[in-house]
């Protein structure tokens, strides 16, 4: 097999959604008033988001009802803000935008009302909305959520095991495909599309809760039953994330020293982690020259696959067979890191990336070491040696 080969089968073997982030968790009595408990300025945000009622005279809507108590508590270590949006198309990436700026976020989880009998999280949005009237009467004025987003995302969220987590708690959970095409949708797509464009290392979720009144089993759903259940989902992701690496995060780690520490004691960190960060963003992003530019002139790639076999290449032939995947590939790639180590020796920089791909309905992890020189000023790959791990760790 080809060099080539074992490169395109790499990409084609991993796929689909799994995983992010950094999470914490408690019970609902861990919650503290702010009045009581006042917070550092520098407290993190859990931004959590519910939408009004379904016009005047409607019922109150479970997904707002059900966090908005929450607003201004202290979950552990972080600030929980609870926001209320409306339901008028072109809301949900606007408010979004604002809302991220206003708080700075390292998650948010929205809520929206769904069907009687069970809650659903939600696993894939589309960049259509459906021919549905907003409360403000009026119909979309324009078909696609973001003209410039594809025609689908699948949420980043690890949502099979939340589901199996709060399944064991008694909820009867499902993770779903279909979020609607009405403003739960829109908000799932521009969730997904905000983290994509601007923030890859924020958590983002989102949660159909059933109506208020109706019936599971003999309880009741309540707002009291509906914030039980959004503080469970919480502690739902802090035990799936203790058990699982960090995704869409970089973690960065030189000699053991903290982050902040090494930047100190080596002030070429920044410009290592951009070199790193903008080679998986490009090659995401189908920007081949800028990925291409990422390598030094003279540098080698290598895979090694499950056989042991060493495969190897230089810049211009791996990056013609990197855009030539890219271009017959029938559904799109996208490779994040999810942890990265670096390191410096002398004039050579060193970092190994956990990443993870998704390409539809799978994924796959894998390992990049990338050995770097700094030329003319920059710093630049000169040796990669990647392969892919069959499980996740």
């Amino acid at each position: 097999m080809s060099f080539a080969d074992g490169k395109y089968r790499r990409l084609i073997s991993r796929s689909a959604l799994l995983l992010l982030a950094v999470i914490f968790g408690c019970a609902a009595g861990e919650f503290a008033s702010l009045a009581d408990n006042p917070l550092p300025a520098s407290k993190p945000v859990i931004l959590l988001t519910g939408f009004e009622p379904f016009g005047e005279n409607r019922p109150p809507n479970p997904s707002w009802e059900g966090i908005r108590d929450l607003d201004g508590t202290d979950w552990t270590t972080f600030r929980i803000a609870a926001r209320e949006l409306p339901v008028v198309w072109g809301e949900p990436l606007k408010q979004l935008d604002e809302k991220i700026s206003e708080l700075n976020p390292v998650a948010v989880f929205s809520f929206g009302q769904g069907a009687p009998g069970f809650f659903a999280i939600e696993s894939r949005a589309v960049n259509k909305r459906g021919e549905i009237p907003d409360n403000a009467g009026a119909m979309p004025s324009v078909p696609l959520i973001a003209d410039d987003g594809p025609d689908e995302l699948h949420a980043t969220f690890a949502c099979q095991r939340v589901m199996e987590e709060l399944s064991r708690k008694g909820y009867p959970v499902r993770v779903s495909g279909r979020a609607g095409q009405y403003l739960c949708e829109e908000m799932l797509y521009s969730l997904e599309y905000v983290r994509s464009k601007h923030h890859p290392e924020l958590t983002v979720a989102f949660c159909h809760v059933p109506p208020l009144g109706s019936q599971i089993g003999e309880q009741i759903v309540d707002k009291a039953y509906v914030q039980r259940f959004v503080v469970d989902y919480l502690a739902a992701w802090q035990t799936v994330a203790r058990t699982a690496p960090r995704a869409n995060a970089i973690v960065t780690q030189t000699s053991g020293v903290s982050n902040k520490a090494s930047e100190t004691a080596n002030p070429e960190l920044p410009a290592v982690k951009r070199l790193i960060e903008g080679y998986f963003k490009s090659w995401s992003e189908q920007r081949m020259k800028d990925y291409g530019n990422c390598f030094a002139d003279d540098s080698v790639i290598q895979e090694i696959n499950r056989q042991g076999d060493i495969y190897t290449q230089s810049r211009d032939p791996f990056v013609a067979n990197q855009t030539s995947y890219h271009k017959m590939a029938l559904i799109k790639a996208v490779e994040v890191p999810v942890k990265t180590d670096i390191t410096f020796e002398a004039d050579l920089a060193r970092a190994v990336v956990y990443w993870k791909l998704t390409a539809g309905p799978r994924v796959q992890f894998g390992y990049d070491h990338f050995t770097l020189i700094k030329q003319k000023g920059e710093w630049k790959i000169v040796n990669l040696v990647f392969y892919g791990k069959k499980e996740p760790e």
